[in-house]
């Protein structure tokens, strides 16, 4: 977990949220397309062919949750690889408006893709022998012509399941927060960065509570 992961768990400590562990938060049941609606599995399957995918995928599991509270609250934090070009593509899903941050993170996918470049554009930030199996060959680091990157592909792609797993009922209560976001009157990136205030904890709380899918 990177400087910013760490600065934000200190942050909802601080607020008052009862945060697990790393380990604990490991165990908890990954997100998955087996189990969902029919049309739910099948857009995912449609998004993993817009993004360039292989054929024979019909089901996905995504990564590890970054953040789980005691009372079951799941916390994505989302730093500058999550918004692209790629990204914005999860926004023709039928269940995307009624996402609490759909709004911003589309605006973010356009206004941030030089930041997603700067932090994510070489090496296995871009590309792997996993992803390229998933979406086939990537271009050259930095490069979009025709096949971009495989990685921020599957980021995209993993970021939709998520979404999809806690918005179809799964019963479990998921919520966002970008580097992007300003949380009271505090950006989040420069709150949490060296140097910076922190977030406030009632504004960070209320925040959570707007962004939360139930």
């Amino acid at each position: 977990m990177g400087e910013l992961a760490e600065a934000f768990r200190s942050e909802l400590v601080k607020a008052g949220y009862d945060v697990l562990s790393k380990q604990a938060t490991n165990r908890k049941v990954l997100a998955t397309t087996r189990g969902l609606p029919g049309h739910a599995r099948d857009e995912i399957v449609s998004l993993h062919r817009a993004l360039g995918g292989t054929m024979g995928y019909l089901d996905f599991t995504s990564g590890k949750w970054d953040f789980a509270t005691a009372d079951g609250l799941l916390i994505e934090f989302d730093e500058q690889l999550h918004f692209n070009r790629y990204r914005k593509l999860t926004d023709r899903l039928s269940w995307s408006k009624s996402l609490p941050w759909a709004g911003d993170y589309l605006n973010y996918s356009s206004l941030h893709e030089n930041q997603c470049l700067k932090a994510g554009g070489y090496g296995g930030k871009w590309t792997s022998p996993s992803t390229e199996k998933m979406f086939g060959a990537g271009d050259p680091p930095r490069v979009f012509d025709r096949n971009g990157s495989p990685r921020w592909k599957q980021r995209a792609l993993y970021d939709a399941v998520k979404d999809a797993y806690a918005i179809h009922g799964q019963e479990i209560t998921m919520a966002r927060v970008s580097i992007h976001d300003e949380i009271g009157s505090r950006g989040v990136l420069k709150a949490l960065g060296r140097g910076g205030n922190g977030l406030e904890a009632t504004a960070l709380r209320e925040f959570l509570a707007a962004r939360t899918i139930l």
